[in-house]
């Protein structure tokens, strides 16, 4: 009888120790379902690889050439004479275009050329990380269905260790159609509070994983703060169904940090944060910093385009761009010589600048007090003459979208974000082979006003942030005139003055706007 009361008791405190198990609990789940998986659709049933390789070279070398279907998950690299002079490019399913092309460090997220081991600084977050030494690792998953290429250009020669862990699907389709993608450019000195830093410009359908951003400033933050230039300005769709424009309040804001960040402690979070920011004179005149900023929680879709820029002052700007899209890579910037990667190097817009997708041209004047009647001797207009004193500026449509803070900034200052009050008009012409019925479509915030060709004025009112609005138009056969004016109000889109236009013929054509 006691050896039974024994065994009860045993099998009692068995029971109480052992935790209940659910069905299902001790199954991994899916790995499309894990937070860092993106929402990507990968097979669920993943065999583990790896390719470890030192090599010391000069040229071009090849670290790993995979065969898919797979997910590259992890890439880790150190090594010796590693700096901004190397590049990385990564080739997904037989590309002649690199779906990332980007100086080593720099696609790790560690810019400015900060690459002696002991004096690089360090990030810690789910996606990029860097540690004292020089280890640099990358967590993004990178699908492909037949196969990836992993190549290192250094010029000059560098020891390079590296680390790919993947996951093979043997016998397993891949059904996802988005690739990663990275870019990298630099500017220096980029225009001083003109027409922002071009970080991104990407064709979808897609998603935006995040940027890293790097300010080397060259003037005093009293003459030339380096976070009042404006902030991150995101073009979605604007010749889509759905624009949408995404605007910060000041550069710091982007990266979680506020009030300036001239006195920033650096630190490394999850999602954004500013890891690098020191003061470069006694005085704090001048600060040299990093930013970065992952769109995880809160994820920014696009179908037809993306197009990213940052306000910016006259200073030595870089970043490191970061998406998926199911389109390749359109290149906009080309990688320039060895030379102007480097820091304490001039390379101006446009010197390795590539030309963006056409989406028409228009002529914008502004700031006026109200919405005043264009002149029209004799049918025509002439960009030549003034309008109300102010001058006619020629602008390319930015993938659909007409940016009038490009063109009418107020003096450069100090003051943060400034923009200018009042209304700015934007002037077109629309060819039409025939005679016909057309679709506008327009995406707005603040008070839009249209007036084609004679007829009557369209008031199509205000909104407090962009959103869309369709409307039929009858087009004549030739030249059709059109004025689209825009009031600006700081708003709760913190002063943005833009609007997306789309023309679309019965036939589906878009019909582009010229300003001749």
């Amino acid at each position: 009888m006691k050896l039974m009361k024994l065994r009860a008791t045993l099998w009692l405190l068995l029971l109480i120790s052992t935790p209940a198990v659910c069905p299902g609990a001790g199954a991994s789940p899916p790995i499309r379902q894990t937070s860092t998986s993106w929402q990507l659709d990968l097979p669920d049933h993943p065999v583990s690889r790896r390719i470890s390789l030192r090599s010391e070279f000069k040229g071009k070398q090849t670290f790993g050439t995979l065969i898919g279907p797979g997910c590259i998950r992890r890439i880790w690299v150190t090594g010796n004479f590693i700096s901004r002079k190397d590049i990385l490019r990564i080739y997904f399913d037989g590309e002649t275009i690199p779906s990332v092309e980007a100086p080593l460090p720099d696609f790790f997220g560690l810019m400015h050329n900060l690459t002696q081991p002991g004096k690089n600084y360090q990030i810690n977050s789910p996606f990029l990380s860097v540690k004292p030494k020089l280890g640099m690792t990358c967590y993004l998953p990178m699908p492909f269905a037949k196969g990836a290429r992993i190549e290192v250009e250094s010029p000059e020669g560098s020891i390079v260790y590296m680390m790919v862990d993947w996951h093979d699907y043997p016998g397993q389709q891949l059904k996802e159609k988005m690739r990663f993608r990275a870019r990298w450019r630099r500017e220096s000195p980029v225009a001083d509070f003109a027409d922002d830093f071009i970080m991104l410009d990407a064709a979808g359908p897609g998603r935006l994983i995040g940027f890293v951003y790097a300010v080397d400033m060259l003037e005093s933050r009293h003459k030339m703060r380096w976070s009042h230039g404006g902030a991150d300005n995101i073009y979605i769709d604007g010749l889509g169904d759905q624009p949408s424009f995404l605007r910060g309040i000041g550069g710091e804001d982007t990266f979680g940090a506020s009030h300036g960040g001239a006195d920033y402690v650096p630190q490394t979070f999850l999602y954004s944060d500013m890891p690098y920011y020191i003061q470069k004179d006694a005085k704090g005149e001048r600060q040299k910093l990093v930013g970065y900023r992952f769109f995880a929680k809160d994820e920014v879709h696009f179908n037809e385009s993306l197009h990213i820029r940052f306000g910016a002052r006259a200073h030595d700007i870089s970043s490191t761009a970061y998406w998926y899209s199911e389109e390749p890579v359109r290149p906009y910037f080309k990688m320039p010589p060895v030379k102007q990667r480097l820091p304490q190097t001039k390379i101006l817009r446009g010197e390795y600048d590539l030309p963006l997708p056409d989406s028409g041209s228009w002529w914008l004047a502004g700031p006026f007090a109200k919405v005043e009647s264009l002149p029209m001797r004799d049918g025509k207009f002439n960009p030549k003459k003034s309008f109300l004193d102010r001058a006619w500026k020629k602008r390319d449509s930015i993938r659909g979208f007409v940016e009038f803070n490009h063109v009418l900034r107020p003096k450069a200052s100090n003051a943060n974000s400034p923009t200018l009050d009042g209304w700015a008009v934007a002037y077109c012409k629309l060819e039409a082979q025939s005679e016909m019925t057309a679709e506008f479509r327009l995406a707005w915030d603040d008070h839009l006003i249209l007036k084609l060709n004679d007829d009557p004025t369209v008031d199509l009112g205000s909104q407090p942030y962009i959103r869309t609005r369709t409307l039929k138009v009858k087009l004549l056969k030739g030249t059709n005139k059109l004025q689209v004016w825009l009031s600006n109000q700081v708003g709760v889109t913190r002063g943005a003055w833009n609007f997306a236009f789309r023309a679309t013929a019965p036939n589906s054509r878009i019909i582009l706007p010229r300003s001749e």
